[in-house]
């Protein structure tokens, strides 16, 4: 622990570029990986100022896998948000590696590693370092590396595109005064006119929220982005900003969140989460992500779920 610790503290006085931890984010690529094994390195957000890594290694024949594990991040002073360091440990096969990573001036990041071998050999431990170039990737950290040449790097490794894409919203009035829950033939449904405005199916616990979920937001359209997929409830004042009781709500950070094509599905995700799957339409997607990051949406809410009869996203500094 002490050749660790003395090893940290070699990387912290190095003269390091000023960073944020944004710009660790994103898959890095090893031009020179025969010395120190290491390939390819993820690293994604992991909430505030965290972040989480994976390593892939060479072996011979193959790649390997290192795994993921949650970053350290190290900054000038206890006040600063310069980050000096980022760094992690992997416990792989018959070795523990512990990596730092420093940003430096031309944009790329330079590594150290520690390999502490652990199979009871006469080898000893021993120390690399080398330097990472930025790729493109698409996928998440928490999937497998796919190698897709075009797509430029977004936040957490993901394909993004060069100009924030466009919203390219659609929107049907709907007139919901006085709608009700009601049941019919042992049905619930919400109505308004004599018009179905909710099919709600035996579930009369759903019907009523739905119904309060009208009448709480004043939602009178619903609304697609980037075509008739996926719509979503709106009122004529905008998004919602407020968390219904009864709703289901999955957060999010619009920040983060980006677009990645995954076993050619285009999938909007902000960490380990998938936020929306638009099958092979990447104008969908595009529309979508754009949706999301003009409007600061952090949230999206259901009226049931699984099996959601109606959905609505927020647009609020805190989602509980």
């Amino acid at each position: 622990m002490m050749f660790r610790s003395a090893f940290l503290a070699l990387a912290l006085t190095a003269g390091a570029a000023e960073a944020a931890t944004e710009d660790f984010l994103g898959h890095w690529q090893n031009p020179d990986p025969k010395g120190s094994g290491l390939t390819h390195l993820a690293v994604t957000p992991n909430g505030g100022n965290g972040v989480d890594l994976r390593a892939y290694g060479d072996c011979r024949a193959i790649e390997c896998d290192w795994g993921i594990v949650q970053g350290k991040v190290y900054t000038a002073s206890p006040k600063s948000t310069d980050v000096q360091v980022v760094e992690a440990t992997f416990h792989f096969g018959f070795a523990h590696r512990h990596i730092t990573l420093r940003k430096d001036a031309s944009g790329k990041l330079r590594f150290d590693m520690l390999i502490e071998l652990a199979d009871n050999s006469a080898r000893h431990d021993y120390a690399v370092s080398g330097v990472l170039k930025k790729t493109s990737w698409v996928g998440p950290v928490t999937q497998v590396w796919q190698n897709q040449p075009g797509l430029q790097t977004g936040w957490g490794g993901g394909a993004r595109s060069v100009t924030p894409p466009s919203p390219d919203e659609s929107c049907t009035m709907i007139d919901t005064t006085g709608a009700r829950a009601v049941a019919e033939n042992g049905y619930w449904f919400v109505k308004a006119k004599g018009k179905v405005i909710v099919d709600v199916g035996k579930d009369e616990k759903t019907a009523m929220l739905a119904e309060a979920a009208l009448r709480h937001y004043k939602f009178d359209r619903r609304c697609t982005s980037g075509g008739p997929f996926k719509s979503y409830w709106k009122s004529a004042s905008g998004f919602a900003t407020d968390k219904m009781a009864g709703a289901i709500c999955l957060k999010f950070q619009p920040t983060t969140a980006h677009l990645i094509r995954s076993s050619n599905s285009w999938k909007i995700v902000d960490g380990a989460d998938t936020l929306v799957d638009l099958g092979v339409n990447k104008k969908k997607a595009d529309a979508m992500l754009g949706l999301i990051r003009a409007n600061r949406l952090n949230a999206e809410c259901f009226i049931r779920y699984p099996d959601p009869v109606m959905s609505f996203w927020l647009s609020t500094p805190a989602v509980p």
